[in-house]
């Protein structure tokens, strides 16, 4: 997605000397060099999407979480900016935080409804992880912008099946069927149509076609196996289920459940028996990953009830239980480091903030407890770059411009904390120990 906006996004802007260098940079490929003429371009103009292209040159130098900072420091400064929330989601997604790049695509479609990659690619998200009520309207959406694209016509198909609605899947089959007639998610899609409703000779004609079309897939001849297993043409269907493992279905329950039945039914015991016992043994793997995140979530709720009476250390259990479920869940780590940072274990927040930013680098919250802990540590620069960093992300945290304040402080530099105390006053004058703070950093530097 990136070389498909990039070029279109560059090209109308009336570009400064810094911006025109760091064009020309970018356009050689010559990505270090575009980074410094774009940071030049940044100390002469507050605009907000210089982040933007900064973004862009880290991410193709393969710095993808100071990208990431980059393209949410422009999405927050200029929320219309839809390039930086569309290259966030996709720089997320390659680092394999969906929930992120989900987040990112939604705040797009806030902006623009109707846009294309933002709809296509919530959609997938949510197909992926079987909240297929959710995919309908954004693939419904889709298709009434771009009634000739095939894939959001399948995905369309695919979620109604999920939900149930066999007459409008089997509608949508047809259409991606009509404007490309091999593709290999139609034919399977409406193979599997027909072999629920015990049709399996259409079947068969639809999965035999899917197979030459990508030999290489399990899917196919996990379908076809079955359809020739309903047919009693159990030699066949065993060659093809044995296939479809091969190709990379080993972990798909399904899979092992129809070879034991085939297996049954050729007499062959000691391999209906093996089968079975990895059906057993896959089915609980598959269930055990759901209820992990089920009871994270209980646990992050008992957590929270916890804090709320007063007793940390008792949260703190419950979190860690939590984080042994979901070890790589940033907001568990996130909120773990935050009560050791409560209960005075700066080491450990910062250990924990640093793990939450390596899943999620552009959250300011993290690099605002990293800030915090580093501060407690007495690790004054580190404090400052984290500080600043969650500052650029979101300039209206009252919360880090009084981190920083205090900060300045500590570097006996009362002037500059007078005008970050100032600040967070200003952004929350309900919140008195700002202005206390503002009133101590008056009286030292009289």
């Amino acid at each position: 997605m990136f070389r498909l906006f990039i070029v279109a996004f560059l090209a109308p802007f009336a570009w400064g000397q810094a911006l025109e260098q760091g064009k020309r940079s970018f356009d050689a490929g010559d990505y270090a060099e575009a980074i410094r003429h774009f940071e030049r371009a940044q100390q002469e103009s507050p605009r907000c999407d210089i982040h933007f292209f900064l973004g862009l040159a880290r991410y193709r130098l393969g710095q993808v979480d100071l990208a990431l900072i980059a393209f949410q420091s422009a999405a927050k400064c200029d929320p219309k900016l839809v390039p930086a929330s569309l290259a966030l989601a996709e720089a997320y997604l390659e680092k394999g935080n969906e929930g992120e790049g989900l987040n990112a695509f939604l705040r797009v479609l806030e902006v623009e409804p109707g846009n294309r990659d933002a709809l296509r690619g919530a959609a997938s998200i949510y197909l992926r992880n079987q909240l297929n009520e959710k995919a309908v309207p954004l693939l419904e959406k889709l298709i009434a912008v771009d009634s000739r694209d095939p894939q959001a016509h399948v995905d369309l198909a695919a979620a109604y099946a999920a939900t149930g609605d066999r007459d409008r899947a089997e509608t949508q089959f047809q259409e991606t069927l009509r404007l490309q007639p091999d593709h290999p998610s139609a034919l399977m899609g409406l193979a599997n149509l027909h072999l629920k409703q015990g049709e399996e000779e259409r079947a068969l004609t639809l999965l035999q076609k899917a197979v030459k079309i990508v030999p290489g897939a399990f899917e196919p001849r996990f379908l076809l196996g079955s359809a020739y297993n309903r047919l009693g043409r159990h030699e066949e269907a065993i060659i093809e289920l044995q296939n479809a493992l091969r190709l990379g279905g080993n972990d798909s329950p399904e899979i092992h459940y129809h070879l034991a039945r085939v297996y049954g039914a050729v007499g062959r015991q000691e391999d209906r028996r093996a089968a079975l016992a990895r059906f057993s043994e896959v089915t609980r793997k598959s269930k055990e990953s759901t209820e992990n995140h089920r009871m994270a979530l209980r646990l992050s709720e008992q957590a929270k009830s916890l804090v709320e009476s007063g007793n940390l250390a008792a949260a703190v259990a419950r979190m860690e239980e939590a984080r042994e479920l979901r070890p790589s869940d940033a907001l568990i780590l996130f909120r773990l480091g935050s009560l050791h940072y409560d209960l005075g274990r700066y080491d450990l927040a910062r250990n924990f903030a640093q793990e939450a930013l390596s899943l999620a680098p552009s959250e300011w919250l993290f690099h605002h407890l990293l800030g915090l802990a580093e501060l407690e540590l007495n690790q004054l620069p580190q404090a400052r770059l984290s500080l600043e960093v969650s500052l650029k992300l979101n300039p209206m945290a009252a919360d880090v411009h009084n981190a920083l304040g205090q900060l300045a402080m500590r570097e006996n530099n009362p002037k500059l904390a007078i005008a970050s105390f100032q600040r967070a006053a200003e952004l929350d004058p309900r919140q008195p120990a700002y202005r206390l703070n503002l009133e101590a950093a008056r009286r030292a530097a009289r």
